[in-house]
């Protein structure tokens, strides 16, 4: 993966931006947002996955020009597969649960792709476009895995492990100096399982803390079941990109042992991340928030005080979010930002 990136230097990094008035309001040493919002001229980190993925697929024979790639998306894994096969000379495909905001669904299009809206949820649009594929002869570029889909998911995960070199390039690395947390958003995993996975090869002694919304928490759910679960009720929640039933099982399986703690929060505290972060000049969406949200709630609920303590989060802290995403739904966006 390090040689792939390396042979692109074009593929730049994103900003690691510093948050100092955060920090000092926070009691941390330090805070900084790994500003995924404008990744290879994208507005999320997922191009990260689905390039590496793709232009591999390329490398060993197993995609050609012409293909048909397919993928379901709550919007950005979607954007990003339809970019990355354009660029491959490939059709693209992407199905999303019915109620995707419309600028997400026009975003995707806007890549060249085609857009299926399946009734139901983005795990049900999981299983409809693995029927399609199977019936069409098309590849499947998923995050998610299943039995006997694995490899992409990997090749994506791997992918994103790029955003952790990057962050230790840039003065923030592990070891004595480096950062000591890292926040990142849950969703199916597959983002959660890649970064806790590098620091459990470079750095156990960093806590991870995978922050999802309440209402789709499902990762937090496996975590205290020990296996694979799925959650009930409505997704509702603006995290769009997090609003998942089920996780992505590969994922659960190497994230499980080295993630520290699982956070549901519901959208107040994503709504105060996305206005913290806008005042450092990083306009992010509502699931790009979330992980900064996560913080926020550890460090002012008083309720999680003895959570706080246990992850050590206090003066000596130096603290890493990620922020996944930039602005994807433009009139939530301003909602938000402007409340007073």
């Amino acid at each position: 993966m390090r040689a792939f990136f390396a042979a692109r230097p074009h593929l730049s990094k994103s900003p690691l931006t510093s948050l100092p008035e955060l920090a000092r309001r926070s009691d941390v040493v330090s805070i900084a947002a790994k500003d995924e919002t404008a990744r290879f001229g994208l507005n999320a980190f997922k191009l990260l996955g689905a390039r590496f993925a793709i232009e591999t697929l390329i490398a060993d024979g197993a995609v050609k020009t012409g293909d048909t790639l397919v993928c379901a998306s709550e919007g950005n894994h979607g954007r990003a597969v339809a970019r990355a096969a354009r660029d491959a000379g490939c059709a693209a495909r992407v199905y999303l649960a019915h109620d995707v905001a419309l600028a997400r669904v026009h975003a995707i299009a806007g890549e060249g792709a085609d857009v299926v809206r399946v009734d139901g949820s983005y795990d049900d649009a999981v299983r409809v476009l693995q029927r399609d594929a199977a019936t069409n002869g098309w590849t499947i570029i998923s995050d998610t895995s299943w039995p006997g889909y694995e490899r992409v998911p990997f090749l994506i995960m791997l992918g994103y492990t790029r955003m952790l070199d990057e962050i230790r390039d840039q003065g923030a690395g592990s070891g004595e100096q480096g950062f000591t947390h890292l926040f990142v958003q849950g969703g199916v995993g597959g983002l959660l399982g890649a970064m806790a996975s590098w620091c459990a090869f470079h750095d156990p002694s960093i806590k991870v803390i995978g922050v999802e919304p309440t209402t789709a928490a499902c990762l937090q759910a496996s975590a205290r079941a020990g296996k694979a679960t799925a959650v009930e009720g409505p997704l509702q929640t603006t995290m769009g990109g997090l609003r998942n039933r089920e996780v992505s099982p590969m994922a659960f399986e190497s994230l499980l042992p080295n993630v520290d703690a699982f956070m549901a929060i519901d959208d107040t505290w994503t709504f105060e991340a996305m206005r913290e972060l806008n005042r450092a000049g990083i306009r992010s969406g509502a699931s790009g928030g979330a992980a900064l949200g996560g913080l926020l709630a550890l460090c002012r609920e008083q309720s999680l005080r003895e959570a706080r303590e246990w992850l050590g989060l206090g003066a000596g802290a130096r603290v890493v979010s990620i922020a996944s995403e930039g602005v994807t739904d433009p009139a939530l966006w301003s909602q938000v930002v402007e409340e007073t």
